[in-house]
């Protein structure tokens, strides 16, 4: 790997974008060494959270331009294409993804980010979207998840002007879970992933999966699929009766 750094340790597989010389824009050795590794944390059992931060300076400058063909950001294009593979990696991904973003997060970066489960920064973190900027088109779901995420009016806000925000204000219209002071970004999103451990795997990943299917449907759709659910659990993380009796005690 020479555009990531990947560990794995106590059911965390941890992605670090590592191009710090070009605040971690995305390009495509840097994609396909995305897509290996959520392919392989998705098939170890013992990964139940997979964190990805940055290294440097920021999260992502969002894409690399000067080292990405113009030809690969066109409908059907390679780069296009390979990204949106990774951002559909993170959402179905069975394990819980988590993207704790400080420094700068634009376009592409931002794009990415709206796949996670979620998504975690420092006060002053930058937002942006920059497509009408520069006259690119979005092809990795800006144009719907921003909206669902923030509202309709506040997203094309965000798109028309290119805006940038900070953490403080991605927190407050929802783009982000939370901000936290910049020393304590790390050491919080720490305790956020031992509080996921904590709880029943193979009922976080079912769930996720209810979530995600109903997200794409109907209200009516959604409750559907939840009550046709499969609720055979063998949770072996906790048994409900030991916790109930606890709780009441």
């Amino acid at each position: 790997m020479n555009n990531i750094i990947y560990n794995k340790s106590d059911a965390v597989a941890h992605i670090k974008l590592n191009r710090p010389e070009v605040l971690n824009a995305f390009n495509e050795p840097m994609l396909k060494e995305l897509k290996t590794v959520l392919e392989d944390a998705e098939q170890d059992d013992t990964i139940k959270v997979v964190l990805v931060s940055g290294e440097g300076r920021a999260f992502s400058a969002g894409v690399d331009l000067k080292s990405t063909d113009a030809s690969g950001f066109q409908k059907g294009g390679s780069f296009m294409e390979l990204g949106m593979e990774v951002g559909n990696l993170f959402t179905q991904l069975t394990k819980v993804t988590i993207a704790q973003v400080h420094g700068y997060c634009f376009t592409g970066a931002l794009e990415m980010m709206l796949f996670f489960d979620m998504a975690f920064c420092t006060e002053d973190t930058q937002f942006g979207d920059t497509h009408a900027k520069w006259a690119v088109m979005p092809r990795w779901g800006m144009s719907q998840r921003l909206a669902r995420r923030v509202g309709l009016n506040k997203a094309k806000e965000l798109t028309f002007r290119a805006m940038r925000i900070k953490g403080i204000e991605a927190e407050r219209i929802g783009l982000v879970n939370r901000a936290f002071k910049n020393e304590e970004l790390e050491s919080e999103v720490q305790q956020i992933i031992e509080e996921i451990l904590a709880n029943s795997f193979e009922a976080i990943a079912a769930i996720k999966q209810l979530y995600n299917k109903g997200y794409e449907t109907t209200l009516k759709e959604g409750l559907q699929i939840e009550y046709h659910a499969d609720s055979n659990l063998q949770s072996t993380d906790q048994n409900l009766s030991d916790f109930q009796r606890k709780k009441f005690q």
